[in-house]
């Protein structure tokens, strides 16, 4: 339910955006604060504040002043803009507009349909995005049949997005290739088919996944577990 000032009139929808960018204000704080391994203590050192105050901006209790923005910018590099609304990326660049990227492979396939395959009903879609008619578009059952035909769901291209955006910020390639890596991984993990029975019985897979990787004289056992065993050295 909308909240109604005292003069009767709803409240506005840039009010509302305003209002939902500020609460998403201490979860961007505390990725920031992950990002640059600090604590909310060490920030509030770094920024001359109290920890207590620290500590209620972070929870959402109360709104940090044009100091608090500017410090963060000025410590840590941080964008002001994303720090305040969540637009664009962690140190100011523009990233991946989703909405944009899904509009992009949508293009691409009814341009593929159209083009490669001589279907008519991709031509009369492309027809209509030329003259600027989507509305008749979207109101077509047909072109909405197409589109869930030629262009299925790719949770991976998705996920490829929502990782760029977010490892954006890191400058050693190493490290932004090392997270990614394992942000991958997490998101893989998280959703592995579960042993229900083993869940039920507690019982432990003694299948770990370990692969061996020879790099150079040590040999690596990467899986579940992480292993390193050198080669013993050649005596002379």
């Amino acid at each position: 339910m909308r909240d109604i000032p005292p003069d009767g009139t709803a409240v506005s929808a840039t009010q509302e955006a305003c209002a939902e960018q500020w609460r998403g204000l201490p979860a961007r704080i505390n990725q920031v604060l992950s990002h640059a391994g600090l604590s909310q203590t060490d920030l509030a050192k770094q920024l001359g504040l109290s920890t207590g105050f620290m500590s209620e901006v972070a929870r959402g209790v109360k709104r940090p002043g044009p100091d608090f923005f500017m410090g963060v910018r000025h410590s840590l590099g941080v964008s002001i803009d994303w720090l305040m609304t969540g637009e664009g990326t962690m140190t100011g660049g523009a990233g991946i507009r989703q909405d944009l990227f899904l509009a992009i492979r949508l293009q691409i396939a009814v341009a593929k349909s159209a083009i490669n395959d001589g279907d008519p009903v991709a031509k009369a879609l492309m027809i209509l995005i030329r003259e600027g008619q989507l509305s008749a578009a979207a109101a077509d059952k047909d072109f909405s049949a197409l589109l869930e035909r030629i262009a299925l769901p790719d949770a991976d291209l998705d996920l490829a997005v929502e990782l760029y955006n977010g490892h954006l910020w890191t400058a050693d390639p190493v490290a932004q290739r090392r997270n990614l890596l394992a942000a991958a991984v997490a998101h893989f993990e998280a959703r592995r088919p579960i042993n229900k029975l083993a869940a039920v019985t507690g019982a432990s897979s003694n299948d770990h996944g370990h692969v061996q990787v020879n790099v150079g004289k040590g040999q690596r056992v990467a899986g579940r577990d992480y292993l390193e065993h050198r080669a013993p050295r050649s005596k002379k």
